[in-house]
């Protein structure tokens, strides 16, 4: 008996999709023998001086921040804002209560007067925000070393955060661009701030410096980020021109002498003022043109030689006919 298959069952699909998936753990997912957990920003300061979130991409850990902005309406929020300032600003006065709970009702009382004056005087908007770090490496042992440094570093800049344990999967979709924030983890992220806060939450942050036909410079002293640069792309730079600086034996010499070897194999011509004579043998290596000038030497320039085309800026003029 003979069969034929018309058709694959291997689809498109089953080439994004995981070998396996493994929910069991509540501190972590696993995906394809890669670990992930997630962190939840529960709270940070008001009043940022800085970026937020600089301090963990400037890290260079392998993470994914999702960030969910929800606005709310302008004219309900004041008129509830109103309402609570009243019924607060009432418990205030007759309240006979612990000292502690007087304290968070005049916390809540001051804070939902300032929110509404900012509103209210200065046009500012109120947006609920929702902050994700889903940290993800192939190791248990790192991830939880990694978990610890992204938690110290957010906590010495003033955010509290917490692990989304029992809930994995639902903040491990808030990493995906499927734009999915789950109701059961709202409650827990959610942040009120105002149109003025939202800056402090920037995230095109990074200082990686790329270029798609640039040339391997070096790495990033602060993020260790791979730095490519096309210094001929005239679309992005006025010219080539570089300079560099160094302290003695940072390796300014290896440098140059790497940019001439790369430029000889692109064909571009290039001269070399050599008066400590260093690249001598690099001439003669790359079978270049030698010339010594001096008092007593033979070669000279010439310096009434006259360019084909003027250098100034209204057109290329002849000098000579």
């Amino acid at each position: 008996m003979k069969l034929e298959f018309l058709e694959g069952i291997y689809g498109e699909k089953d080439y994004l999709s995981p070998a396996y998936i493994n929910l069991t753990n509540p501190k972590y997912i696993e995906i394809d023998s890669a670990y992930y957990t997630t962190l939840i920003i529960t709270n940070y300061f008001r009043e940022q001086a800085d970026l937020i979130l600089k301090s963990i991409i400037d890290t260079n850990i392998n993470l994914n921040i999702s960030i969910f902005y929800e606005k709310q309406d302008t004219y309900k929020t004041i008129r509830d804002l109103t309402y609570h300032i009243g019924n607060v600003g009432v418990d205030l006065k007759e309240s006979n209560q612990n000292r502690q709970d007087i304290d968070l009702a005049a916390f809540t009382y001051n804070d939902a007067k300032y929110i509404r004056k900012e509103m209210q005087v200065n046009n500012e908007e109120l947006y609920f925000l929702y902050i994700y770090i889903t940290i993800f490496s192939n190791d248990i042992k790192e991830l939880e070393y990694l978990l610890n440094k992204i938690e110290g570093i957010l906590q010495g800049k003033g955010m509290q955060t917490k692990r989304a344990y029992f809930r994995q999967e639902q903040a491990f979709l808030t990493s995906l661009p499927i734009m999915e924030n789950s109701i059961d983890l709202k409650m827990a992220a959610k942040r009120n701030v105002l149109t003025s806060g939202l800056v402090a939450t920037y995230p095109f942050i990074s200082s990686a410096i790329f270029d798609e036909e640039g040339i391997f410079i070096g790495t990033n002293i602060y993020n260790n980020s791979l730095v490519f640069i096309d210094r001929y792309n005239t679309s992005k730079y006025k010219n080539a021109n570089i300079c560099i600086f160094g302290t003695s034996g940072a390796g300014k010499s290896f440098y140059t002498k790497l940019l001439v070897l790369r430029n000889r194999l692109l064909g571009i011509e290039q001269y070399i003022i050599d008066p400590d004579r260093e690249y001598g043998n690099l001439c003669s290596n790359l079978g270049g043109t030698l010339l010594k000038i001096g008092a007593s030497s033979t070669s000279y320039i010439n310096i009434f030689d006259i360019r084909k085309e003027s250098m100034e800026e209204e057109g290329n003029r002849v000098f000579s006919k």
